[in-house]
């Protein structure tokens, strides 16, 4: 569920203010107005989205936040997820951290896309926040909410980007385990300050470092992965899965739709749309396999 259009961050590699300008918040009534309706529908599930979700209400004037949004559509009956998608680090506030940690229909997930690590880089890139205080976020988060997982984006080959930015990068993606990251090359888009910055990096060098980093992040994802097995999980069935019609298909809390990977069953009944309890048997790089122990969300 869209909740803002536009975005008024300004970073110096995107096009989308140019697009669609600056943020605009969608009216509170009207989004918990759609997602009563989509709960009346059968919906279990909202991923409230926008460019930076941290930035809602600002622009409306009339006291409305992302965390009075969010209390909101958790009291709408049928709504049992809720997942927050595209947070700006530094709109990350110490009372949605409490929310996401107190209220049970918000997954504990988030998804923080802070892009690079190297403070020149994110001086050029025009992101506010320094390497540190990005390091204290990810700190905090997991000490105030355990178990969350945290997802992120990043770029690589952004103009002058050096081998000492790149290795900085690698050792922080390292030491920090995200569950879940993804790898995007920068592209120089026409009209952003960063299409005529000096020292662009070769295609080729962007691959090698978008090469580079998936592939330690594939380790680290494999390891968080094998940890989870024995451990039970709240998942929700998909349908069946695309290699077989005996199989069932779902994910966890812990997964986003379309790009965080996926669980199989291999045991168990349900019906699709229904949140199981399953026990994690086995797992891959980025998926995982389970027996489901529970139907309808029991506890276990």
């Amino acid at each position: 569920m869209k909740i803002g259009e536009g975005c008024s961050n300004g970073c110096s590699y995107c096009i989308i203010p140019r697009l669609r300008g600056s943020y605009r918040s969608r009216p509170l009534e009207a989004l918990v107005t759609e997602a009563e309706k989509l709960a009346a529908r059968g919906v279990k599930e909202l991923n409230v989205i926008s460019q930076d979700i941290t930035r809602y209400g600002s622009d409306l004037n009339d006291g409305s936040t992302l965390e009075i949004l969010l209390r909101r559509l958790a009291q709408i009956p049928g709504i049992q997820w809720i997942r927050l998608l595209y947070a700006y680090p530094q709109g990350i506030t110490d009372s949605l951290i409490e929310l996401i940690r107190d209220e049970p229909k918000i997954c504990k997930y988030l998804d923080i896309p802070i892009q690079h690590i190297s403070d020149p880089v994110l001086v050029r890139m025009k992101r506010r926040g320094s390497e540190q205080q990005t390091r204290e976020l990810i700190a905090k988060l997991r000490r105030e909410i355990p178990g969350i997982a945290l997802r992120t984006s990043i770029m690589v080959g952004f103009p002058g980007e050096t081998i000492d930015d790149f290795s900085a990068l690698t050792r922080f993606v390292e030491q920090t385990g995200f569950d879940r990251l993804g790898v995007f090359c920068y592209s120089r888009e026409e009209g952003t300050s960063a299409a005529t910055m000096p020292d662009q990096v070769s295609e080729r060098v962007k691959r090698e470092r978008y090469r580079k980093l998936m592939r330690v992040q594939a380790r680290l994802s494999f390891r968080r992965n094998r940890d989870l097995i024995g451990a039970h999980e709240q998942v929700i069935v998909e349908g069946y899965s695309e290699e077989t019609e005996l199989l069932l298909k779902g994910r966890s809390s812990r997964q986003a739709p379309d790009i965080d990977g996926q669980v199989y069953i291999t045991a168990g009944t349900a019906d699709i749309g229904e949140i199981v309890a399953l026990r994690v048997t086995d797992s891959s790089d980025y998926d995982l396999i389970g027996e489901i122990v529970a139907r309808n969300s029991e506890e276990v």
